[in-house]
């Protein structure tokens, strides 16, 4: 008998300013600092008691709330400004440069060229921020670009990490820039069901095999 299961990540509101005198971004909101243009918020969703049922997730749908608005800008001297932003549900931890890196060489999480297994991500969204010059609202970024990504396969794991990533791409990221991203809600819809014994332990070899390979 399936046990139907919603799964939800909530991330806190990005509400950063890039000071050079305090030594770069600020007012982070337990947001962390990857990079000079890279910041990530994790957390995580505990599935140890299913776990220890031996019980498998299966995935059906997802999505992501985030009401609000985006704003961005660069340092005093830019003369282009944009967002990425990656929202990511993963059965193993993730090395936050490393992808974000990728991202920029047009290498998304998952696909061919990148060290992270496509079965691995449960769940993956792209989105792609630019200014509107043609609204008065200050520093506006409208979305131009969204895919969603990842293989939705089931998972064994005892927990789920779950990130948002921002990079901020501006020839000027100095002092005065900004990124104000909207608190965000990521969901999983899906079932707990019991596997036989045989999968159960094929997907459990294969989950660590994914997991050592980090």
């Amino acid at each position: 008998m399936t046990d139907d299961r919603t799964l939800s990540a909530m991330h806190p509101a990005l509400l950063a300013t890039f000071e050079d005198a305090a030594g770069g971004w600020q007012n982070l909101n337990g947001w962390e600092i990857a990079s000079f243009n890279t910041l990530y918020h994790e957390t995580q969703i505990d599935l140890s008691g299913y776990a220890a049922k031996s019980l498998t997730y299966f995935p059906e749908a997802v999505g992501i709330q985030d009401p609000g608005t985006y704003l961005s800008r660069g340092g005093p001297g830019a003369t282009y400004t944009a967002l990425q932003v990656l929202d990511i549900i993963t059965s193993v931890p993730m090395n936050i440069q490393e992808i974000a890196d990728a991202q920029i060489n047009v290498v998304g999480p998952g696909m061919l060229g990148s060290t992270r297994e496509a079965e691995t991500i449960l769940m993956g969204q792209f989105r792609f921020f630019t200014p509107n010059t043609f609204l008065t609202y200050p520093n506006y970024v409208q979305l131009e670009r969204s895919q969603t990504f990842g293989s939705g396969d089931p998972t064994a794991a005892d927990k789920l990490f779950c990130y948002r990533i921002v990079s901020v791409i501006s020839d000027d990221l100095g002092d005065g820039a900004l990124a104000i991203i909207p608190a965000a809600r990521q969901i999983l819809n899906g079932y707990m069901d019991e596997e036989t014994e045989l999968v159960y332990m094929q997907r459990l070899k294969r989950s660590y095999e994914l997991a050592n390979q980090v």
